[in-house]
């Protein structure tokens, strides 16, 4: 059985969505559908929190484009956005690079809505100040589940 390339799930306002390897199409579709279920029913503010696994491959130029488009339609849907790049150092700056691509194409720089983490905590305090929470439970729940 193959293992599944990505995990989401929501806790309380954050959509939290686990990167296993890089996605194809039709996975992102998948998932972008989901968002967008999700804002129909939470509405704003709606943060995502997005991670990819240490063991996740470099996307290659179709994959990046593909989550460069996935990143532009999705933008909308959140109040902010987080991104967690697990890894090794050499693997964490190549995703960064790739993530920091996509935000310059899109035209979405920006650190007060989007941010990169290498790990799940440094979230914590962004969803406790934005959203009013417990931002450390959060995490632990979504460590629990799997999504970070």
């Amino acid at each position: 059985m193959a293992t599944s390339v990505y995990k989401t799930a929501i806790i309380g306002r954050v959509f939290f969505l686990r990167w296993e390897a890089p996605p194809s199409q039709e996975e992102i579709h998948t998932v972008f559908q989901q968002m967008k279920g999700a804002h129909e029913q939470l509405r704003h503010p709606l943060v995502l929190v997005a991670s990819l696994s240490p063991k996740s491959s470099v996307p290659n130029s179709e994959q990046r484009r593909n989550l460069s488009t996935f990143h532009s339609d999705a933008r909308p849907l959140f109040t902010e956005i987080h991104a967690i790049v697990e890894g090794n150092d050499l693997q964490y700056n190549l995703q960064r690079v790739i993530i920091s691509g996509i935000n310059l194409v899109t035209r979405t720089f920006d650190e007060a809505f989007h941010r990169v983490h290498k790990h799940a905590d440094l979230v914590a305090p962004y969803l406790g100040k934005s959203l009013g929470v417990d931002g450390v439970k959060l995490i632990e729940e979504a460590r629990s589940r799997g999504v970070v």
